[in-house]
C-alpha cells in the first residue's frame, strides 16, 4: 500500500506543478550557423573504403573490458535458473 502511495505522489508532482509555467515568456531565437562558402566548395565526399582504423576508441575499450563480465553474469543467471528448477522438482517429488 505504501509503495502505491509513494508512486502516486511521485507521478502527481509533475502533473500538479508543471515547471513550464514558471519559464519566461520570451524565447531566444538562435540564428543558423554561417559557414565560409569557399570551404563548402572544397569539400569532397569521404571514401569509406580508404578509412583504416588503427586505434581503439574508448567505447571499444569499454566493450572489450566488460564482455567477460557480461558473459560471467549470463552463465551465473543460467546456473541459478537451473538450480532453482532442480530444487523445485525435488520439493515436488517429496525428497
Amino acid at each position: 500500500m505504501r509503495a502505491k502511495l509513494v508512486a502516486s505522489l511521485l507521478l502527481a508532482v509533475p502533473l500538479l506543478f508543471p515547471l513550464a509555467s514558471f519559464a519566461d515568456d520570451e524565447m531566444e531565437i538562435v540564428p543558423p550557423a554561417k559557414t565560409d562558402s569557399e570551404f563548402q566548395d572544397r569539400r569532397e565526399p569521404i571514401d569509406l573504403e580508404e578509412i583504416e582504423i588503427t586505434t581503439l576508441t574508448p567505447a571499444d575499450k569499454f566493450v572489450h573490458a566488460t564482455t567477460p563480465l557480461v558473459v560471467a553474469l549470463a552463465l551465473g543467471s543460467f546456473a541459478l535458473v537451473a538450480y532453482t528448477l532442480v530444487q523445485g522438482s525435488k520439493e515436488r517429488d517429496g525428497e
